[in-house]
C-alpha cells in the first residue's frame, strides 16, 4: 500500500467558493449517479453492464474536471497513484471483510447456505452495477465531502461529518432505522474515509465498497443497505436476534459488521497518524 504524499494540497478558495463547490458538486454527481442507476431498465444484459461500467468511468473522469474549475489544480493523481495496486487491496478487503462477517454468524449458528445454482448473467450485471454504485458513492461522499472538509478543516471533522451523512443517506432504504444508519456510518462511513486517507487515491475505497457491496449480496446472500438479492450464488438462511444478524437490513446492521469495520478504521488511523 502507498503512503508516499499522503497530505493533500490545502485548498486556499475563498470559503463561498468552498461552499459552492461542494454543494454543486454533490448535486451534480448525485444526477450523474443517478442517471447511471436508470440504465438498469435497460433489457440486454451485456448492454447494461457496458453501460454501467461507462456511466462508472463518466463520473470519474469528469471528477478532476470538476475539480480543476473550482480549485485551478488537477488532482488525476486521486485516480492514478498506484491505481492497480490501490483498487486490488481495495477489493481484497471488502471480499474478506464479508468472508470473515458470514464464518463468524456460521460459527454461531446463524447463518446457513447452499449453492443456489444462480444466474450468472444477473451475477454479472450486479458486479457492473456495484461498480458504478462505488464510484458515485465514493466520489459524492470521499471525493467531495470527505476530501474537502479534510483539506479545509482537518481528518478528524472530516471522518465525522463525511460518515454520518454517508450513514443517515440511507435512512431512504427499506427496512432502514437510526441503528442501521449509525452502523453504516461507523462500520463503512469512517473506514472508506481513513482508506482514502491513508492512500490518496479513490480507487482504495471504491475497491472496498464494490466488492463489501456484491460479496455480501451476490456472493453470500445477505440483503444489501435493506435491499433484496434476487440471484445470489449461495441461498442464505439467517436466524438469530437481529444484532447479531442485522435483521432485515442486512449483516451492515449487526454488531458483528460494526466491530470489524472499527478494527479495520482504527488500524488505517493508526497508520495515518503514525504517518
Amino acid at each position: 500500500m502507498n503512503n508516499d504524499n499522503i497530505n493533500t494540497p490545502k485548498q486556499n478558495i475563498p470559503l463561498w467558493k468552498w461552499i459552492l463547490e461542494l454543494i454543486l458538486g454533490s448535486i451534480l454527481f448525485a444526477i450523474l449517479y443517478g442517471l447511471g442507476m436508470g440504465l438498469l431498465s435497460i433489457p440486454q444484459s451485456a448492454a447494461k453492464c457496458a453501460a454501467m461500467l461507462f456511466a462508472g468511468a463518466v463520473i470519474l473522469t469528469i471528477f478532476p474536471l470538476w475539480i480543476k474549475l473550482f480549485e485551478k489544480q488537477w488532482r488525476w493523481d486521486l485516480l492514478t497513484r498506484y491505481a492497480g495496486k490501490n483498487i486490488f487491496c481495495g477489493i481484497s478487503i471488502g471480499f474478506l471483510f464479508f468472508v470473515v462477517v458470514a464464518g463468524i454468524l456460521y460459527a454461531t449458528g446463524c447463518y446457513s447456505a447452499h449453492f443456489a445454482s444462480p444466474h450468472w448473467t444477473y451475477i454479472l450485471v450486479n458486479l457492473c452495477f456495484y461498480f458504478l454504485v462505488a464510484c458515485g458513492e465514493e466520489v459524492i461522499f470521499r471525493g467531495l465531502i470527505f476530501r474537502m472538509i479534510d483539506d479545509r478543516f482537518g481528518l478528524w471533522r472530516a471522518l465525522g461529518i463525511s460518515a454520518l451523512i454517508f450513514g443517515f443517506a440511507h435512512m431512504i432504504n427499506p427496512s432502514a432505522s437510526i441503528w442501521s444508519s449509525v452502523a453504516i456510518a461507523i462500520e463503512a462511513g469512517v473506514l472508506l474515509g481513513a482508506a482514502y486517507k491513508y492512500t490518496n487515491s479513490l480507487w482504495f475505497p471504491i475497491g472496498i465498497h464494490w466488492a463489501w457491496n456484491f460479496t455480501q449480496g451476490n456472493v453470500f446472500g445477505f440483503a444489501v443497505s435493506g435491499g433484496d438479492i434476487e440471484e445470489s450464488i449461495l441461498k442464505a438462511s439467517l436466524s438469530g436476534p437481529d444484532i447479531i444478524t442485522g435483521g432485515s437490513f442486512g449483516p451492515e446492521a449487526s454488531i458483528i459488521a460494526l466491530l470489524l469495520g472499527s478494527i479495520l478504521s482504527a488500524f488505517f488511523l493508526w497508520k495515518i497518524l503514525k504517518k
